[in-house]
Formats: C-alpha cells, structure tokens, sequence
C-alpha cells in the first residue's frame, strides 16, 4: 500500500485501506463445522417486515418486534428438521434460533421476537439451513434485517490534536497525524463519519473534497494512522516531501451521526515551514 502515495496540492496522501466486516452468503451459518454441501431445498426467503424505521415521534422507548420467515422450497424436498439463526453484524453472535414449520408441500415457515429501543441501529442476517441426521447442514439461504432508530443530540467535537507548525524535510517524507476526539449522547456507536477539511491560504480545498477519518486501529504503514479502535479518537495521517511549498492551511473537522445531525465544526491552523 505505500507504493501508491497520491499527492494533492502538495501533500501526499496516505490511502487508508478499512477492511469492513462482511458477511456474504456461506454454506454453514456462524458457529456450524464444515461440513460436504448438498443439493439446496430452499429456493427463496422472505421476511415480514425486513426494515423497520423508527421516528423521533415515537419517543424513546423498548418496543417488541415480531419477524415473521416465509421460505420457498422444492415441492419433492424430504426435510427432516428446516431451521434458522439470526446474526447480529455488530458482534457477529448468534441472536435468535428456531425451527421451521412446514406448511404445504412447497413452503416453510417460522417467526421470532426481540425487544429494542427505537433508537436502535442495527443489521441481522437470518439464515435457513437444513440440519441432517448427522449434524451436518446443507446448503443455506440468507436475508438481511435493518433497524435504524434515530438520535434526539448531534456529536460533539472534544478537540483536535495536531502539529501547529511542521518543517518540510530536506530528503524523505515526514508524516502529519491528524486526530478528533469525538463522543455522542447515546454513545460512540452513533457516530457515523468524521471528517477533515484541509484549505491553503488561498481558499482552495486541498484534494478538492474532504478527507474521511477513521478509529479503526490501524497504524500500519498506509493506514489511517489510529493508536487505538473504538476509543472516540479520529485519525488521519498524511505526509509531506522536499516538494512541498511553505504555507498556511485552515484545519476543519466535524461528525455526522447515525440520524445525520452534524457536530459543530472546529477550526484551527497548519503551518508547514
């Protein structure tokens, strides 16, 4: 990754690669042993409902939901025991399992219920599978359920930690970390982004749009240069080379939520001399 050094407006940009999370379709739902995968029953899966939203008019408070799973299957399928689980992305745990009933010759069904405030946001992912007479599974289908709540208060902006003044170095590069300290009302995981605006002394917009800021970890060569995950603390590093030219810059850094209220922005300077 640090081959590819992109420079913008006299300052090199560290790229910083985030390796999200995923969880993509898999013949074996989180926690099952590998196992030789057999032909599929399942041709589809439905939930009722598969998103919910909640409102600010609906005040904050712990609501039930139920989901109910409606699965399509080969009409021939010899099922023994048809069940499910449902994985919070967040932690990746097993949230709910259960089985599937089946109700005509071509269709499962099955429902669960969990209590969550409706400030909530959160993905699951419902798995069906088949288990066999030995504990093995057979192929599984998958279907994703959204919640997003919302929040009552923006973000708050802690502070900005930086260097007031770097010198451009005679030969190599020297890094400039930027970091935001950032909290929210109802807790860091309602941060969605934060962000970093970078201005010369002539009013341009260095990079032409703003710079991501990341508290993943990773202060990896070519990464965004955090210490720590998850302690509320935004980094981005970037670095300057013999090429660069003295001047001023503006220093503009702000955060958005889970419900789009944005923090105030707070503003300071960067010499490089």
């Amino acid at each position: 990754m640090n081959s590819s050094f992109r420079q913008l407006a006299g300052f090199l940009l560290i790229p910083a690669v985030i390796l999200l999370p995923f969880l993509s379709a898999c013949d074996s739902p989180p926690g099952a042993t590998p196992y030789p995968v057999s032909s599929s029953p399942f041709v589809s899966i439905t939930l009722d409902p598969d998103s919910v939203s909640f409102s600010p008019e609906a005040g904050i408070k712990d609501t039930t939901l139920v989901i109910n799973i409606s699965v399509s299957i080969r009409p021939d399928s010899d099922l023994q025991s048809p069940s499910f689980n449902v994985v919070r992305e967040s932690d990746r745990a097993v949230f709910r399992d259960g089985s599937l009933n089946r109700i005509s010759d071509s269709e499962l069904e099955g429902a669960f219920s969990f209590n969550v405030p409706t400030t909530i946001f959160e993905t699951y992912t419902v798995f069906v599978f088949e288990k066999t007479d030995d504990g093995g599974l057979t192929n599984t289908l998958e279907h994703k359920l959204s919640l997003s709540g919302f929040t009552t208060d923006p973000p708050v902006i802690l502070g900005i930690n930086h260097p007031s003044s770097v010198q451009i170095p005679n030969e190599g590069v020297s890094p400039i970390r930027f970091e935001t300290e950032v909290e929210h009302p109802q807790g860091l995981s309602q941060i969605r982004d934060v962000f970093l605006e970078l201005y010369d002394s002539a009013g341009n917009q260095i990079g032409g749009d703003r710079f991501e800021m990341f508290d993943d970890g990773d202060d990896s060569p070519g990464g965004s240069g955090d210490q720590v995950a998850g302690d509320g603390i935004y980094t981005r590093t970037f670095e300057i080379n013999p090429n660069n030219q003295p001047d001023t810059y503006d220093v503009l850094t702000y955060a958005i939520d889970r419900s789009g209220l944005t923090s105030d922005t707070l503003t300071s300077q960067l010499v490089i001399e």
